[in-house]
């Protein structure tokens, strides 16, 4: 596989945004392998050498599902998953969610990298790209906010008492909810979420960054998931719609420009 792949993806923190796509073509691979199949592991270090090569990976997870043969011509999509800045401000820290595809559509291999990235300038922009630091407790309090302004929220849990948990990849958020008004939004409640719905990182980045709210569309292909209080959770559905359309709007106000 060639390892001189060139990239449109931006090399500096500041030119990078939670939910920015960008499709890499790989080149065609082989021959190698005595039985026409390509070493999995290559594929993954070819991302890495080609995908920006000024970046140091710190950390990575890759799944293998399928055979790659000689003569396949792959494609990396990558989705920007995560976007911050080391505590010294000095770096940017980039999480990547990569899907390879074989000329024929089918996905072979997919995997998460974290990367440190350089940035132009050492400063502190937490709070302009807070509306897409999905999962955190920043995003997660800034939502709760514009939850409390959000008629069709505070009508649809006018009546309610629980906790809503949002699970994104490893992280969890809770939002405790009283009556139409969001109480706190914390990692953790006292009395535990009433229901919790997960799906992956890149799900929900999909979901609050994609063209339109498809929830609903969403569930029902089960790409999230539901832990806890089933039939709360359906009684809540109309909420989350509006939860959903709070989020879009938070990540379009979080995008750096």
């Amino acid at each position: 596989m060639s390892a001189d792949v060139a990239t449109t993806m931006p090399i500096h923190l500041e030119d990078l945004n939670v939910g920015e796509r960008v499709t890499v073509p790989a080149g065609r691979v082989g021959p190698v392998g005595i039985d026409g199949r390509v070493h999995g592991a290559m594929v993954a270090a070819a991302f890495a050498r080609s995908a920006a090569a000024t970046w140091e990976d710190i950390e990575g997870r890759w799944r293998y599902l399928a055979p790659v043969c000689d003569g396949d011509e792959l494609t990396f999509e990558v989705t920007i998953t995560s976007c911050r800045r080391t505590p010294d401000l000095s770096q940017g820290v980039v999480g990547r969610h990569v899907r390879v595809r074989n000329d024929g559509g089918a996905l072979v291999q997919e995997g998460l990298t974290t990367s440190l990235v350089p940035v132009r300038t050492v400063l502190d922009d937490d709070s302009v790209r807070v509306g897409r630091a999905f999962g955190t407790r920043a995003w997660a309090s800034a939502l709760a906010e514009r939850l409390d302004d959000d008629p069709a929220f505070t009508t649809e849990t006018s009546t309610w008492d629980g906790a809503i948990g949002i699970r994104y990849g490893d992280r969890e958020m809770q939002f405790r909810i009283y009556r139409g008004r969001t109480l706190e939004a914390v990692s953790r409640t006292l009395a535990g979420p009433t229901f919790v719905v997960e799906a992956s990182e890149h799900d929900w980045i999909d979901l609050f960054t994609g063209p339109t709210n498809d929830f609903a569309r969403r569930a029902m292909l089960d790409q999230f998931q539901v832990r806890g209080n089933a039939y709360e959770y359906l009684r809540l559905t109309a909420a989350l719609v509006a939860f959903v359309d709070q989020a879009r709007e938070l990540a379009r106000a979080g995008r750096i420009a």
